[in-house]
């Protein structure tokens, strides 16, 4: 308690306070969750379901301040249960102590490996699965290895943990397998480091002795505890990532922030000299936590208190934060393995008629289907039924593949190609969103893997070359293709950022959305389209004019995210819509003629 609870409830009031001053009404609900859940040291059962499917890298991640107190309740919860179970197994073991140590570890070790593969979210939040990684330095302590004597075997131990700790900074990104096999870079190279260092000295022992290294450990734990929220707090603030620069200068910010929490708010408590007595350390741990479940449960129970805001500031902020979940999600293949085409969930719009428009391509196609489905109903597309095939965070191409994991975008481009050459396909939709062609995160793949990581300018050849080879295919079958170019992408999530503007605008504080998609690339594909005679369909003519696109309406964004239009906004679009797909059906009624 003396370690842990003056720093970590500091930081839980002054998150708070930020949070009220940033935090919309429904990030600080989830803040208020947080709170409770971090004082009862359960927050990592509480990450973990609300992590949903997108895990610890996820959206979420970006307004969840104390998302990195899941592995401050892991360790209290073995705080708390090891010497309960210490206490057990020397009653049944006897003296095997060490020995059911090491098979409890291994335990825990072997169903870490299992559940990284088949329940990565326990394996990541949950204490069974990470128990091996505190229980190796418990049997570090018992003494449980022999020392290591002889200088030659400490500089040879210590330089090879250093060395699966950088290794596993050079190799890890979010997309590895973690915990798992992966941890015991980490932890393994953590232990051999402690472990010769223990013995006597080392070379390495001298380096990390380096008073700048000794530094960054003696407010380690209080740089823990601040750096997520000013992170966390800085995005949010800016609607969007930082840059480089300002990622520094929040990190700096964090150092001096741990430093006068150690001074002032840890040492006080840690000293030996303290004056604060074990009664009164239990009595301020108490109230302070009864003071943070009470705060935490009081932003819950009220809603987030939307009435800080005035009432014209109310109606932005949650009109905006109601924007992005305005969203209608029908037929998004997520991560869904491919093998066959009844492995598709395709999406349909009066499934019995003879001749059908086939809508394919990702999420910027599937924002689509309100709209296609108004004008359906209006009976704009004569008589013609709706097909969608809609694989989100792919780009519609056979040999492309994100370099993310368990993504499938080659197989459902080579089924969703087949399903378009059918007979009751006459007109092929064609879009996609150009996230890859600014970022490096597309690969050349075969058989859904990836075999070689491409650049965005290669990137942008093959996907090209592709859509090409494809247009002129489904034409060859008697197809009439349109090709829609790419939405407008903008740097910022455009509700966040309204939301930001409306609270803090009046300050002279007011930002914007910059548009990130590339021109030069975008003009490629209308050239490649009208080349090969391809329909082409441009929401810029509806979205955009000379002076820049158009992101809100007064005060509210148009668009849930960074590119996504929303639902109820999406007409928008529809007289452009209707407009090329009349067009293009008369042309194919003509040439059936």
């Amino acid at each position: 308690m003396r370690r842990i609870f003056p720093a970590l409830f500091t930081v839980l009031f002054f998150t708070t306070l930020t949070g009220m001053l940033l935090l919309n009404p429904k990030d600080f609900i989830a803040l208020g969750k947080s709170v409770v859940a971090m004082t009862l040291f359960v927050s990592n059962i509480f990450f973990k379901r609300e992590a949903g499917t997108d895990g610890y890298f996820g959206h979420a991640a970006n307004s969840q301040p104390l998302l990195h107190t899941w592995s401050l309740s892991v360790e209290e919860q073995f705080y708390l249960l090891f010497p309960l179970g210490l206490l057990l197994l020397i009653r049944w073991t006897k003296n095997r102590v060490t020995t059911s140590l090491y098979c409890v570890a291994a335990l825990s070790f072997a169903i870490s490996v299992w559940a990284a593969y088949y329940r990565p979210l326990s394996a990541f939040y949950l204490l069974i699965p990470r128990a091996w990684e505190l229980l190796i330095g418990a049997l570090l302590a018992m003494k449980a290895v022999l020392p290591l004597k002889h200088r030659v075997s400490r500089e040879i131990a210590a330089l090879a943990g250093l060395t699966l700790i950088a290794s596993s900074i050079y190799i890890f990104n979010k997309d590895t397998t973690f915990p798992g096999l992966s941890a015991l870079l980490p932890c393994f190279g953590a232990w051999l480091i402690i472990y010769a260092g223990e013995a006597g000295t080392s070379s390495v022992r001298t380096v990390l002795s380096f008073r700048p290294f000794v530094f960054i450990g003696v407010i380690s734990y209080s740089l823990y505890l601040w750096h997520w929220p000013a992170l966390v707090f800085s995005r949010y603030f800016s609607a969007g990532d930082l840059t480089g620069l300002q990622t520094a200068a929040v990190i700096a910010f964090s150092v001096v922030l741990a430093f006068i929490s150690f001074e002032f708010v840890e040492a006080p408590f840690r000293k030996g000299n303290s004056s604060i007595s074990r009664q009164g350390i239990f009595s301020l741990g108490l109230a302070a936590s009864l003071i943070s479940m009470g705060l935490g449960s009081a932003i819950y129970i009220c809603h987030g208190f939307p009435g800080r805001y005035d009432d014209r500031t109310r109606q932005l902020v949650l009109g905006n934060v109601e924007r992005e979940d305005d969203y209608q999600e029908v037929c998004g293949n997520w991560k869904r393995p491919i093998h066959r085409m009844g492995d598709i969930a395709f999406c349909e719009i009066d499934a019995r008629a003879p001749q059908k428009i086939m809508f394919w391509g990702d999420s910027h196609v599937q924002q689509l289907y309100p709209l296609i489905k108004k004008i359906h109903e209006q009976r704009e597309l004569q008589d013609h039924g709706v097909l969608l095939a809609i694989a989100n965070g792919c780009p519609p191409t056979q040999h492309l593949n994100s370099t993310d994991e368990h993504f499938y975008c080659d197989s459902f481009a080579k089924f969703a190609m087949a399903r378009a050459e059918e007979k009751d396909v006459d007109t092929v939709f064609i879009g996609f969103n150009t996230w890859w062609s600014v970022h490096e995160f597309i690969c050349q793949s075969v058989a859904d893997k990836c075999v070689e990581r491409l650049s965005p300018q290669e990137a942008q050849r093959s996907f090209l070359k592709e859509l090409s080879h494809q247009v002129r295919t489904l034409q060859s079958h008697g197809k009439r293709v349109i090709v829609s170019l790419p939405f407008p992408m903008f740097d910022k999530s455009i509700p966040d950022l309204q939301v930001r503007n409306a609270v803090f605008g009046r300050f002279g504080l007011a930002g914007t959305a910059r548009d990130i998609t590339l021109p030069t690339f975008r003009d490629q594909v209308a050239l490649m389209a009208q080349s090969d005679g391809a329909e082409i369909f441009d929401p810029r003519k509806s979205l955009c004019n000379q002076r820049g696109c158009i992101t809100q309406v007064n005060g509210i964004s148009i668009y849930k995210d960074d590119s996504h239009i929303a639902a109820s906004q999406i007409g928008i679009l529809e007289d452009n819509l209707k407009q090329v797909l009349v067009t293009a059906l008369a042309a194919t009624n003509q040439g059936r003629s």
